[in-house]
């Protein structure tokens, strides 16, 4: 995922990109990734003044048991493994196996397999369906579970051509959703959920490749698949975890982000702010070009681990992906009651 800055407005450009004849892989290819990085809105609000609407929402949701601690040890296993890129076959088998040892027998899982650009992808998707379920309503919730083959924003040149080992930047977001799987089939929901994990989305930029090839190769072969609104989460584990409101998302799915702020209210989630973020290129990209409502929860500014050799376990914290955890959860469980 990366970010870049124009001199036209960001709308302009967004409508160009989502009306453009080329599909991502070939849009992207002009973009450069930059450790400069937007100015955010001001907020959207003023904040949360009215203390008694405040209440009252909080009193007809608990906060929702995410163990962070249990997160942090998958990211300890998915990071032990290796890193997860096409140059390391046998850490990308491990990484697959371990997923779906993780996920509970209620679900189902598909592996999508995919060629790009000479290079081999998985993406596993795993489906919670409960019979009789009176709700026609499905929830996507994914993640990229790769990582990127070169640590190309480190400050010392002689690691550049170093791989990501993605504690952060990929494993977190898996931590995530592995436990999101577990609460599900303890406690399902009124709706239905797909959690996908993609395959080949940080590879933007190395090589002829482009950012989010995964969920591009996913959105195409699928093309009948049409859930009623999504949500990625990408480096979620950080130890100073800021999320805004990523500009795309704020543009196109409206609707959805306001009710992960909501989401977020209820869950005391500080670590979402009520601020437009920037622009980010990542797995939402694909589904909000044919037009499904796919919000993007990711870190910004991206943290000083991003795309270096630091990016362990070493800077994430438990309560910031308890935090995420919450809110997907609460997302899921209150979507058809609002």
């Amino acid at each position: 995922m990366f970010f870049f800055l124009r001199k036209i407005s960001l709308f302009i450009a967004f409508s160009i990109f989502l009306n453009s004849s080329d599909n991502l892989v070939g849009s992207t290819a002009e973009l450069t990734p930059t450790k400069k990085q937007f100015r955010e809105r001001t907020p959207l609000e003023k904040g949360h003044t009215n203390k008694h609407k405040t209440d009252l929402k909080r009193s007809l949701s608990a906060v929702i048991d995410f163990d962070g601690q249990i997160a942090m040890r998958h990211i300890e296993n998915l990071t032990s493994f290796g890193p997860r890129s096409p140059e390391h076959p046998q850490a990308k088998l491990l990484t697959l196996s371990y997923i779906r040892s993780q996920i509970p027998p209620s679900m189902s899982i598909q592996l999508h397999e995919f060629d790009a650009n000479a290079l081999n992808g998985t993406n596993l998707w795993v489906s919670s369906r409960v019979e009789k379920k009176n709700s026609n309503t499905l929830i996507m919730i994914g993640t990229h579970w790769d990582t990127r083959s070169i640590a190309d924003q480190e400050t010392d040149i002689t690691k550049r051509n170093m791989p990501v080992l993605g504690a952060n930047d990929g494993a977190s977001g898996v931590a995530v959703l592995i436990e999101v799987a577990k609460h599900l089939h303890s406690k399902p929901p009124s709706v239905n959920v797909d959690l996908i994990f993609f395959d080949l989305e940080d590879l933007g930029n190395v090589g002829n490749n482009k950012y989010a090839i995964g969920s591009s190769k996913f959105v195409k072969e699928n093309p009948k698949y049409r859930p009623t609104a999504g949500i990625i989460i990408d480096m979620v584990c950080d130890r100073d975890l800021r999320i805004p409101r990523e500009y795309y998302s704020s543009v196109s799915a409206p609707e959805v982000l306001a009710r992960v702020w909501e989401s977020a209210e209820r869950q005391d989630a500080e670590v979402f702010k009520n601020v437009i973020g920037g622009a980010v290129i990542d797995d939402h990209i694909p589904f909000l070009q044919v037009g499904i409502p796919v919000v993007n929860l990711i870190h910004f500014p991206f943290p000083k681990t991003w795309h270096t050799t630091e990016d362990t376990i070493k800077f994430c914290r438990s309560r910031s992906l308890s935090q995420v955890g919450r809110v997907i959860l609460d997302f899921i469980y209150h979507y058809d009651v609002n």
